[in-house]
C-alpha cells in the first residue's frame, strides 16, 4: 500500500495536549513524523505517514481533535503529499474529505493542486505565511461557508515539502521582503524555495519561513547561508533555525557535510538500525 504523508498546520497554536491528543489518535492511522507548537509562528504541526486506505479516517481524527470549540478564529492548512501524484486521492475522494471538513469546521474551505516549484507556488496557494501566521491568499474558496467563526481550512495536494522557520536577529522589518525574494523569489535562483516573510508573535524578531519543494536542487543548507549574506548586509545575522515538518535523513546528513564537513553515512546512524535491534531481541 502506498504511503501518504498527511501535514497539519494550525494558527493560532492549539493547547499542547490538544496537540498531544491528536498526535496519539493518528497513530492508530499511520506514524506520526513530526509533532511541535511554534512560538514564533504561534503554529501547531503535526505530520503523519499513512497508507490511502486510512487517510479519511486520518481526517476525521484531526477533525475530531482540532475543530469544533477549538475552530473559532484559527486557520487550517491540510497538506496531504506523496512523492507520485498518481498515488494522491482521486477527485471523488478529494470532494469528500473536502465536503467533510466543510461541515466539521464550519468553515470554508479552500481545495487546490499544487503542480508548479515552491517558488511560485508561495504566490498561488490558498494559505500562505503571512506576517501574523497562516493568511487568506488570492483564490476565492472552493466551498464558502457564510459568518464562519473560522478563518477557513485549505486542503492542498501535491509533492512532499519540507518546513524550516529562521530567526533573523537585527534585521530591520523593511528588509525582510528583499531577502525573502533573494532565497525565494523569481530571481534568486531557488526556484525549488519558497520564502515568506513573518514576525515572530513571542518577541517581534523578523523571521523567515523556508519550504523546500526539491532538497537535491535546493540543498537545506544554501538558502540558508544566503539568508545569512542578506542578513550581514543590513546589520543582522542568521538566527536559530528549526524544522517545522519530517525531513529526510540524506538532508540532515548533507547539511552536517556542509557546515562541519562530517561525511556521515545512513549506516553510521543508530536510529537507522533500531528496528532490526527490535527485531532480533525478540
Amino acid at each position: 500500500m502506498t504511503n501518504v504523508f498527511l501535514r497539519a498546520v494550525v494558527n493560532p497554536a492549539l493547547a499542547p495536549h490538544t496537540l498531544a491528543e491528536c498526535a496519539r489518535a493518528l497513530v492508530s492511522c499511520g506514524t506520526v513524523v513530526h509533532n511541535q507548537n511554534d512560538a514564533d509562528l504561534n503554529c501547531s504541526a503535526i505530520t503523519c505517514v499513512l497508507s490511502m486506505d486510512r487517510l479519511i479516517a486520518a481526517m476525521e481524527i484531526v477533525a475530531s481533535c482540532a475543530a469544533g470549540v477549538h475552530a473559532a478564529g484559527r486557520a487550517y492548512r491540510i497538506e496531504l503529499m506523496a512523492a507520485d501524484q498518481t498515488d494522491l486521492p482521486d477527485e471523488e475522494t478529494l470532494r469528500s474529505i473536502a465536503v467533510a471538513a466543510h461541515g466539521a469546521f464550519a468553515a470554508p474551505v479552500y481545495v487546490a493542486h499544487r503542480r508548479v516549484p515552491a517558488a511560485a507556488w508561495a504566490f498561488a496557494r490558498p494559505m500562505p505565511w503571512g506576517r501574523k501566521g497562516l493568511s487568506v491568499g488570492q483564490s476565492g474558496p472552493t466551498l464558502p461557508f457564510g459568518g464562519s467563526e473560522c478563518r477557513g481550512v485549505a486542503i492542498e495536494v501535491g509533492a512532499p515539502t519540507v518546513i524550516l522557520k529562521a530567526r533573523l536577529e537585527a534585521v530591520p522589518d523593511e528588509a525582510l521582503v528583499r531577502m525573502c525574494a533573494a532565497v525565494g523569489g523569481a530571481d534568486s535562483g531557488f526556484s525549488d524555495v519558497g520564502a515568506y516573510a513573518a514576525a515572530s508573535e513571542a518577541d517581534g524578531t523578523s523571521v523567515v519561513v523556508l519550504e523546500y519543494g526539491d532538497l537535491k536542487r535546493a540543498p537545506l543548507h544554501r538558502a540558508l547561508a544566503v539568508l545569512d549574506i542578506e542578513a550581514r548586509r543590513y546589520g543582522g545575522r542568521l538566527g536559530a533555525a528549526a524544522l517545522l515538518s519530517h525531513v529526510p535523513l540524506d538532508a540532515l546528513l548533507g547539511v552536517l557535510n556542509a557546515n562541519i564537513g562530517l561525511n556521515a553515512q545512513r549506516g553510521q546512524v543508530l536510529e537507522t538500525h533500531l528496528a532490526s535491534m527490535q527485531q532480533r531481541s525478540r
